[in-house]
Order: structure tokens, then C-alpha cells, then sequence
């Protein structure tokens, strides 16, 4: 029984790490076309392309399951209201009809260039690179699951708190990345998902902390026995 757990945990340490291998492929890839585009861009004249506009918004929400006030759209869970995100734009108007709450708002005067599609690249790029990080730290916890002799080990417990120190600029750079969008646009759009994002990251960290404990007992078991 112990020698077929261990051999799964094996296999499955051994299937993630190539398919993470893959995917940190694919992200190289998509870093070098970022890359190469973002030098071609930075080459060409800024003004050589431009792009002012008027933008609308229109949306329609179920009033039963989320919710917008003061400019914050909420999601309700039970009696509380979980904010989302926050809209300030120039201009809004919000309605209700039988259960569904339209928002209708526009901004003007939105300009656009290649310096702002030089912004893009140049977070994009870093976005994929803290990404590209966290997937080797994350391929490494793999490469361990698949040398271990039991989960609960000083190796595994290591690599895990790596990977989860590893997600952590993830969390700041995806704000980043989100605050350059709402620049280059016009919009002062910003959703609030960050707390998933920190609260995976803290769930790791209570993983590890479980697991280091789960070290701690096992090696009492062994020095026992």
C-alpha cells in the first residue's frame, strides 16, 4: 500500500513537470514575439500611428447577484457585498428593471499611439517573465514529487515555500499590468480580483507550513521505529 502511494505521487510528480515544461515552452516563445515586436515598435516613429476615439460602455447585471453602487460593482454573498471593482468614468447612468440594472457610460477623448503599445508590450513582457519564474519554482516542487520517498520530506517542504515566495511578484506585477491597461485607455476601470490571487498564494503558504509540520511527525516516526 505505502509503495503504490508513493509510486503515484511519483507519477504524478513526473506528468506535471512536463506538462509545466511545455508551458514554460509556449511562455518563452510568446516572451520572444513580445520581445521582437516590442523592438520593432520601439524603432518606428511614435506618431506614425494614432488613434483618438469615444468609447461607450453598456452593460447589464442580475441585481440578485451583484451590484453597483457609489461606482463599486460588488458581488453579494449571503448579506455581504464582495467589491470587485471600481468604474470611474466621466460619465454614467444606472437603471433598474424587474431584477436587471443596466450601466451605460462612456470617456472621450481617448488617445492612442504606439508609445502606449511600447507600455503594453513592455508589461506583458515582464508579466510572462514573473510567470516563466513561478513555473520553475513550480517544475522543481514537481522534480522533487518525483524523487521522494514520501510528500512529507525537508526537500519537498523547501521547494514549496519557494514556489509560493515565487508567486508573490506575480500578484504585484498583474496590479501593474492592470493599472497600464486602464492608462493606455482612458478607462479608470480597476478590478479588485487581487485578493484571489493573494489568497492562493496564502494557501500555499499554509500548505507548506502543513507539510513542514507533516516532516516533523514523520521524522519522529522514523527515528521511533
Amino acid at each position: 500500500m505505502e509503495y503504490s502511494v508513493k509510486r503515484k505521487i511519483n507519477i504524478f510528480g513526473k506528468v506535471a513537470k512536463i506538462i509545466t515544461m511545455i508551458i514554460i515552452v509556449f511562455l518563452l516563445v510568446a516572451e520572444g514575439f513580445l520581445l521582437t515586436g516590442g523592438v520593432i515598435v520601439a524603432c518606428v516613429p511614435k506618431d506614425s500611428v494614432t488613434l483618438d476615439a469615444q468609447l461607450n460602455a453598456d452593460m447589464n447585471v442580475n441585481t440578485g447577484i451583484f451590484g453597483f453602487d457609489d461606482g463599486k460593482f460588488s458581488v453579494k454573498a449571503g448579506n455581504t457585498d464582495i467589491v470587485l471593482g471600481e468604474v470611474a468614468l466621466d460619465s454614467f447612468d444606472v437603471s433598474t428593471d424587474n431584477g436587471v440594472m443596466n450601466v451605460n457610460g462612456g470617456v472621450r477623448n481617448v488617445h492612442f499611439d504606439l508609445n502606449s503599445v511600447l507600455l503594453l508590450i513592455v508589461y506583458g513582457m515582464i508579466s510572462l517573465a514573473s510567470v516563466i519564474v513561478a513555473l520553475f519554482f513550480f517544475r522543481a516542487l514537481m522534480k522533487e514529487f518525483v524523487v521522494c520517498d514520501s510528500p512529507f520530506c525537508d526537500g519537498v517542504v523547501k521547494k514549496m515555500r519557494n514556489f509560493a515566495i515565487a508567486l508573490i511578484p506575480c500578484v504585484v506585477v498583474a496590479q501593474g499590468m492592470k493599472a497600464a491597461i486602464g492608462a493606455v485607455i482612458g478607462v479608470g476601470f480597476n478590478l479588485q480580483f487581487d485578493f484571489v490571487y493573494a489568497a492562493f498564494v496564502f494557501i500555499i503558504f499554509v500548505l507548506t507550513m502543513i507539510f513542514k509540520y507533516g516532516t516533523m511527525l514523520q521524522k519522529e516516526h522514523d527515528e521511533t521505529v
